[in-house]
């Protein structure tokens, strides 16, 4: 079994793009490469490029919609897999990830632990506020629920004549995840296998907004959960510098919730 690889590229040298490449080389049976490439100026292509059976594909004009689009539509093999530019995968990622396909098992996403520390100490605290472990608080993600693809393995069947509506610039992936469950098969989150993520906070800010947008026309932020959430968020924000003694970690969370809260309300 062999399988090719999605990897969505724009100017990705930084933070760890061979470091990302090499784990993928090393822990799945790569069939091909698919690189499709947003218009990198850096040195993103000419170390996909060192890489063998590499297939890049130009994406110049498009955002993540599009270019995962075309790189569902360049597979060839039964399976295969997204993986994020700023990702490393686990030891042994693909084996682990195969012990859990079934019959009716279209996608497996492992969870993706965060590397920045301030990221980290976040998710540390609110763990431990809602006594979950790490890893568990991860998986269930029980403030905002929606379908990733940091690491994912897909069953090219599950994925058929899709057609990810372009505006889709975030959620793309979410789009995914719910149309594989439409056509009856099964998405399942793990924490082993998994991924460690160099989360890119500024982007993460941006997206943030468009996050709430989108969250509110799918009907996954509600009024009464953004009231729930304007309620908390200083009380939060305060619990994760105590437990952590991280300032930037606490503002974080009040931050990324206010430009949630902005792209909420300018969904009409």
């Amino acid at each position: 079994m062999k399988v090719d690889v999605i990897l969505l590229t724009k100017n990705s040298e930084k933070p760890c793009l061979k470091k990302c490449l090499d784990s993928i080389y090393k822990n799945v049976p790569v069939c091909h490469l698919i690189v499709v490439d947003g218009g990198s100026t850096d040195n993103t292509l000419k170390i996909v490029s060192q890489y063998p059976n590499v297939k890049i594909i130009d994406d110049s004009n498009g955002n993540r919609a599009t270019a995962r689009q075309k790189g569902i539509e360049a597979v060839n093999s039964e399976w295969f897999m997204f993986v994020d530019s700023d990702v490393i995968l686990c030891e042994d990622w693909f084996k682990k990830a195969w012990n859990l396909v079934r019959d009716k098992v279209g996608a497996i996403w492992g969870v993706a632990v965060p590397l920045k520390k301030s990221w980290y100490n976040r998710v540390k605290a609110i763990a431990k506020l809602y006594r979950k472990s790490i890893l568990d608080l991860l998986v269930e993600r029980p403030r905002l629920r929606r379908f990733l693809t940091h690491d994912t393995l897909i069953r090219r069947d599950a994925v058929e004549n899709i057609k990810i509506p372009s505006y889709l610039h975030v959620w793309e992936d979410h789009y995914i995840g719910n149309y594989i469950v439409s056509k009856g098969y099964k998405w399942i989150n793990t924490k082993n296998p998994y991924c460690l993520h160099y989360a890119n906070e500024e982007r993460t800010v941006q997206d943030n907004m468009l996050n709430g947008m989108f969250a509110r026309k799918m009907g996954l932020i509600k009024s009464k959960d953004i009231i729930m959430k304007m309620t908390l968020i200083l009380p939060k924000s305060m619990w994760i510098i105590t437990y952590t003694r991280d300032f930037s970690a606490g503002y974080g969370e009040l931050r990324n919730f206010v430009y949630l809260l902005k792209g909420w309300l300018s969904y009409k």
